[in-house]
């Protein structure tokens, strides 16, 4: 059985990037009210992620690198991924 530290720095590994990834998507995919409620979502997660980012290179921590680049991904994701509003404004 593994240990439950191991278990608590996989899940970290890899909870905040599938967070991260899911806000940036539903934001760039939702259109009129939803778009509201995404981008509320995604600030959000920002926030979250950049205090977990702190915190884990504050203390050296193993996943400091996903971290950073879990976050890097979210600020750069806002401006290369083109979003579906302006595709469907006419």
């Amino acid at each position: 059985m593994a240990d439950p530290f191991q278990l608590l720095a996989l899940v970290d590994a890899f909870a905040l990037p599938i967070l991260g990834l899911w806000a940036l998507l539903s934001t760039k995919l939702a259109v009129g009210e939803s778009l509201r409620r995404a981008e509320k979502r995604f600030l959000a997660a920002l926030v979250i992620i950049t205090l977990f980012t702190m915190r884990t290179v504050l203390f050296l921590d193993d996943v400091w690198l996903i971290h950073t680049m879990t976050l890097a991904a979210m600020v750069l994701g806002v401006f290369l991924v083109p979003s579906r509003e302006g595709a469907l404004a006419v």
